[in-house]
């Protein structure tokens, strides 16, 4: 794959813009909280979770490049990413207790946030041993919100998460042109992403139906 192209995949499909994009599927795709919840409310849930999940760590990981405790901002060691990946742990477990104290917040949120935990902490243990794409993690994560919107009939997501898979194989590719990643760590990432998210997710839905 042309350079240019791989590096354009990789900062398009960066974490923190599929982040955001996990949250819009999460109040769109959902009916609970695409109609249950007024506009402001959700407003003020995504920007919540996107700061405290997503610029916050990046703020983090910037000022480590500014003070030379890491090369780049792309950290490409493993032993770069464990403070990072560590600090954002610390901020999704903030978040979800936030969330868990108020008797009004929304099931899906907190199986959303606690899947987010799980993955994140995944990815922390598995990192002491060998790296793990965290994009194509984020990107598993994103196919299993929409997969669970399917599985339980709330939208036809099937062309949809075709597309998005069809997409991830292309950062895949990206992220091995790049030599940033071996196979395994690409596949490992994705499948971990989608299946923690999809089983939270299910869960979530359980729960309410029970």
């Amino acid at each position: 794959m042309n350079r240019f192209l791989a590096k354009a995949l990789s900062v398009i499909a960066h974490p923190v813009f599929m982040n955001l994009l996990c949250l819009y599927l999460l109040f769109d795709f959902f009916p609970q909280l695409a109609v249950g919840l007024p506009l402001k409310v959700q407003l003020f849930y995504v920007g919540f979770i996107f700061i405290l999940s997503s610029l916050v760590p990046l703020l983090l990981v910037f000022a480590l490049r500014l003070t030379g405790k890491v090369e780049s901002i792309h950290l490409r060691e493993k032993q770069e990413r464990n403070l990072p990946y560590f600090f954002s742990i610390i901020m999704y477990v903030f978040i979800y207790y936030n969330f868990y104290k108020s008797a009004s917040s929304p099931p899906f949120i907190l199986s959303y946030l606690l899947a987010c935990i799980v993955i994140l902490f995944s990815v922390f243990i598995i990192n002491f041993y060998t790296k793990i794409s965290i994009h194509l993690a984020t990107l598993g994560a994103a196919a299993g919100l929409l997969a669970s919107a399917g599985f339980f009939g709330f939208l036809d997501v099937r062309y949809l998460l075709l597309i998005f898979i069809l997409f991830s194989g292309l950062v895949a590719s990206a992220r091995l042109s790049l030599n940033a990643h071996l196979p395994t760590q690409i596949y490992t990432g994705f499948c971990l992403g989608f299946v923690c998210m999809f089983v939270c997710m299910n869960m979530s839905y359980l729960f309410i139906i029970f």
